[in-house]
């Protein structure tokens, strides 16, 4: 397979996590095991290009590298919510177009750049950019695009409409009308879930429950495995959509690459979303009711809804069912779970940070003990399927 796409620097706070990778070379490490010959088209700044070829040599990857002038590192507070993202150079500053042709290409969008490709099957990421694939010269014989949501309605000139079925919908039609149109629309929710356009109704694919859920990099591995499945394995879309939600789950679970091929992946289970009126429960001082509060816009971004939110003690607690999301301060003591589990009961999901996992699982032995915030959030909203 070949390539086109950036190297970033990437910084989490929680967890402390430094990488150089970006959406080309996180995609080109993914494939490495499952395609012979992968070649990465990059820009690198000077001060990177040997990490980038050490990197790139380990995982037997050939590197197309170009020089840049911009260093460009992306700032996270934790996998889920980015902190900074640094400024796209202005026209001036773009680096001349990469150009590539090959079989099968994925090609990315850069921030720093761009490429024209030339392929038999290509797979197309904007990455935000909103640039049409054929604007800059690009050619495909077939051509799919991995699109957010939020990416669809862009692209289909509903930017401002809200992300119902419909509109989804609406928007795909828009863009396979346009000409020279995909055959194929990947969207993504931010759960592992993902709808296939073939220019009708969206057919869904369910996504696979994780342990852990690390999600930098998320859109970069879905885009690498559908391409190898569909381009270069030769799998029907929903076949090669299916193992692209099968290696996300694979993926979350610590960061994992490089990925493994379709028959390693088959015992993985179905998620089911239990996103809906989800019941949250704040212990603590300011940082936990902070959280809990931040996590009642991220549930409703997710495409979620809370039922009620608590953030003290103050009043009688009557709910319906138990809690399903439960975050304690770290500063609080371990005796605060007695009284919790007294008044509430066992909590689906315990997030509480700074506290050592087996105390927390001593504490709360029915409940299912997050060790990092997104990690709570998606199981709060995903259960694996019976």
């Amino acid at each position: 397979m070949i390539i086109a796409g950036g190297t970033y620097l990437e910084r989490c706070q929680y967890p402390r996590w430094e990488r150089l990778f970006g959406s080309g070379m996180r995609a080109a490490i993914a494939v490495s095991g499952l395609s012979e010959g992968t070649v990465l088209h990059t820009y690198v700044p000077t001060v990177w290009k040997s990490d980038a070829e050490a990197t790139l040599s380990s995982f037997g990857i050939v590197g197309k590298l170009v020089p840049t002038r911009h260093e460009l590192i992306f700032e996270y507070l934790d996998t889920l919510q980015k902190s900074f993202v640094p400024d796209v150079p202005d026209d001036k500053e773009q680096e001349k177009p990469l150009t590539l042709d090959g079989d099968v290409v994925l090609r990315f969008g850069f921030m720093e750049g761009s490429a024209k490709v030339t392929g038999r099957t290509v797979v197309y990421d904007p990455q935000n950019s909103y640039a049409n694939f054929h604007a800059n010269g690009s050619t495909a014989d077939r051509l799919a695009m991995i699109l957010s949501e939020e990416e669809l309605l862009g692209f289909g000139g509903l930017g401002d409409a809200s992300r119902t079925d419909d509109n989804l919908a609406a928007a795909a039609q828009n863009v396979f009308e346009s000409k020279p149109a995909p055959q194929i629309i990947l969207t993504k929710d931010r759960l592992g879930g993902l709808q296939v356009f073939f220019g009708e109704s969206p057919i869904s694919i369910k996504s696979y429950a994780a342990e852990s859920y690390f999600r930098i990099g998320v859109g970069d591995v879905l885009a690498a495995a559908f391409a190898h499945a569909w381009g270069e394995i030769g799998m029907e879309p929903m076949e090669a959509a299916d193992f692209a939600a099968r290696s996300i789950a694979y993926f979350v679970e610590d960061a994992r690459l490089p990925l493994l091929p379709p028959p390693q992946l088959s015992d993985l289970r179905h998620s089911r979303k239990d996103g809906d009126h989800l019941r949250l429960l704040g212990v603590g001082r300011f940082e936990a009711k902070s959280l809990v509060m931040q996590t009642e816009i991220l549930i409703s971004d997710f495409g979620g809804s809370t039922a009620f939110t608590y953030i003290d003690w103050d009043g009688e607690i009557h709910a319906e069912g138990p809690i399903d999301l439960l975050i304690i301060g770290s500063s609080e003591g371990p005796s605060i779970s007695d009284e919790i589990r007294e008044r509430v009961g066992e909590p689906k999901v315990v997030f509480w940070p700074e506290r050592d996992r087996r105390t927390v699982q001593r504490r709360f032995p029915a409940s299912r003990i997050a060790g990092d915030f997104p990690s709570a959030l998606y199981h709060a909203m995903r259960s694996p399927s019976p």
